[in-house]
């Protein structure tokens, strides 16, 4: 060990001897805390014995056995609709079969015959060639044979004379052949939810039709109904006939139901409205309001629907389409 310069010679000796009394008390300390009664015998040393012992226990990990009491399986008669759980238990059952066989008697369920014990969850082969053979059903749980051919008594024993067996009715429960059943009286339909449909080609005006004649049409329900009506006031009344294929999807049959009527469309003033109320309008999308707007912030109020065709947003399908519902003013 090096010392700084600072110390003398004798100061070095006595700072070495310090270090070495410090080792030594560690030392002493240790073997003090790990010594053993065996260990002062044959002069071994604390420590080298302390340490031999350990090693060992990391090598060879004790092993510990616990005795766990077995429970005796017995095998005797029980019935599975009365049978309580101490006495499942002590034919082997383990608890959850147990408490299966509970659940199955509390939905009232009841065990008719041993066939239908042996349908329990879990029931292996060995176990049910034990029990199989001790299931026993009382009377009243038992199915009732009432065949015409053979007539079983509830006890299992030889078969009774049909005719006897048999129950007859009362009296005055027969009735002769010659009366006839009396005919159901038909139930009037509700037309409102169960509308009559057209049986023959009937032309229905799109633009006054409400939804219960709209409904009379086949292949149109109430859904397509509310839908065409819908439209219809959004977009301002129709001004074709194929328009109202654009309110949902329809087949095209439907086309030939219906007709136009030339009636005056709910109009759009462009120079007064807002970009929010101009989208409203099916053929008018958020961003072609938008340049509606911007367009008469910068260039004025416009005066006829050719200008739209300057803007990008509009093509010249949109125009003509949008025609009829469009007013400058």
């Amino acid at each position: 060990m090096r010392f700084p310069p600072i110390f003398s010679k004798s100061d070095r000796r006595g700072l070495l001897l310090l270090e070495w009394m410090a080792i030594l008390a560690l030392v002493l300390l240790w073997a003090y805390t790990n010594r053993t009664p065996e260990s002062g015998n044959g002069g071994e040393s604390f420590a080298a014995d302390s340490l031999s012992r350990g090693r060992e226990q990391w090598k060879t990990p004790r092993s510990y056995t616990y005795a766990v009491p077995e429970t005796p399986v017995e095998s005797f008669p029980f019935d599975p609709n009365t049978a309580d759980s101490t006495t499942l238990l002590r034919l082997g059952l383990a608890p959850w079969q147990v408490k299966a066989i509970y659940n199955y008697r509390a939905r009232h369920g009841r065990y008719h015959t041993a066939e239908d014990f042996k349908r329990l969850p879990g029931m292996t082969l060995e176990l049910w060639e034990r029990l199989g053979k001790f299931v026993t059903i009382d009377k009243k749980y038992r199915y009732l044979d009432v065949s015409p051919t053979r007539r079983t008594s509830l006890s299992g024993s030889s078969s009774v004379p049909q005719k006897s067996a048999q129950m007859e009715l009362p009296p005055q429960t027969k009735q002769p052949d010659s009366i006839k059943q009396p005919v159901k009286a038909s139930i009037p339909v509700d037309s409102t939810r169960y509308p009559v449909k057209f049986e023959e080609k009937t032309l229905v005006d799109i633009n006054t039709a409400d939804t219960n004649l709209l409904k009379k049409i086949p292949n149109i329900g109430s859904y397509r109904a509310r839908e065409i009506v819908s439209y219809r006031q959004r977009l301002g009344g129709y001004t074709e006939v194929n328009q109202v294929m654009e309110a949902c999807e329809m087949p095209d049959e439907v086309l030939e139901w219906f007709s136009l009527v030339p009636l005056p469309v709910k109009t759009l003033n462009v120079n007064s409205l807002s970009v929010r109320q101009l989208m409203r309008h099916p053929y008018l999308s958020f961003y072609q309001a938008r340049e509606i707007v911007e367009y008469r912030k910068e260039h004025g109020p416009i005066k006829q629907i050719e200008e739209l065709a300057t803007l990008d947003k509009f093509s010249s399908s949109d125009i003509e389409r949008l025609r009829p519902y469009l007013i400058f003013q």
